[in-house]
């Protein structure tokens, strides 16, 4: 199965551009001369390469491929280079799927490293290294991202997702089974929403199951089938799913 990205912003001008390159066991760092990157660069590959051992690990995957990972030095900057104004990108463009075996054209990260941010966590990481799992619902993709790094900012997901079900602020999960619907969401809400749904699913139900969901739905099914998949692995619908957590969460 084919899946084209959906990266009509993207642009490439940080290839044209003087980057100092290091290189890892698992990873390329690009960065510029004289920047924040450059000054920890050792800091930061002790962290990413255990980022990278620890998300395999879990997801109990190989890879033969390094990641070209870009840090840029503020959120102007990685807009200009590459096209988007988000903190961190994973692009992969076109992903193919055949008989378990999965081939991107591309493995890049990308992401700011300011004094104010630092984007370096396991969530665009996931991003990459779960390929080989098939390409699902956002739902499903970036939960596991944000299940993976275990906070957000900071803070445990389910704190922070309690906080927000007090201020009814959660987004509906049936709504969030679509896609599309992720054009208007904001992201100080969904990224602890989602992470930590994913989070009860898998410490509730097993990481298998969630394993089992995650390839069993797909970007290219309608909704009602993503549904349906769901009820069959948990035999229990979003919605309830989406109860039994939010009860969790009050306690």
């Amino acid at each position: 199965m084919k899946y084209i990205q959906d990266i009509s912003w993207y642009r490439n001008n940080y290839l044209n551009i003087n980057l100092i390159k290091e290189e890892t066991p698992h990873y390329f760092f690009y960065f510029q001369k004289e920047s924040l990157a450059e000054k920890n660069i050792k800091s930061i590959i002790d962290i990413k390469e255990v980022h990278y051992e620890k998300v395999l690990n879990w997801l109990k995957l190989n890879n033969n491929r390094k990641i070209n990972y870009y840090l840029y030095p503020s959120l102007k900057e990685k807009k200009f280079l590459m096209g988007d104004n988000s903190l961190g990108n994973a692009i992969w463009e076109e992903l193919e799927i055949e008989n378990r075996e999965s081939n991107s054209k591309k493995f890049e990260i990308h992401v700011v490293y300011s004094e104010k941010c630092k984007f370096i966590g396991e969530h665009e990481d996931t991003h990459l290294l779960s390929l080989p799992w098939g390409l699902s619902i956002y739902l499903f993709c970036e939960g596991l991202a944000q299940y993976m790094e275990n906070s957000f900012m900071g803070e445990d997901l389910h704190v922070v997702a309690k906080k927000l079900l007090q201020k009814n602020k959660l987004y509906s999960l049936e709504w969030l089974l679509e896609n599309s619907n992720w054009n208007n969401v904001d992201s100080v809400v969904i990224y602890p929403q989602v992470g930590s749904f994913i989070k009860y699913l898998i410490e509730s139900y097993g990481k298998e199951n969630f394993k089992k969901v995650y390839q069993s739905t797909s970007r290219k099914k309608e909704t009602a089938e993503n549904s349906l998949e769901i009820n069959k692995v948990y035999q229990k619908n979003i919605n309830q799913l989406e109860k039994e957590w939010h009860l969790f969460l009050k306690k």
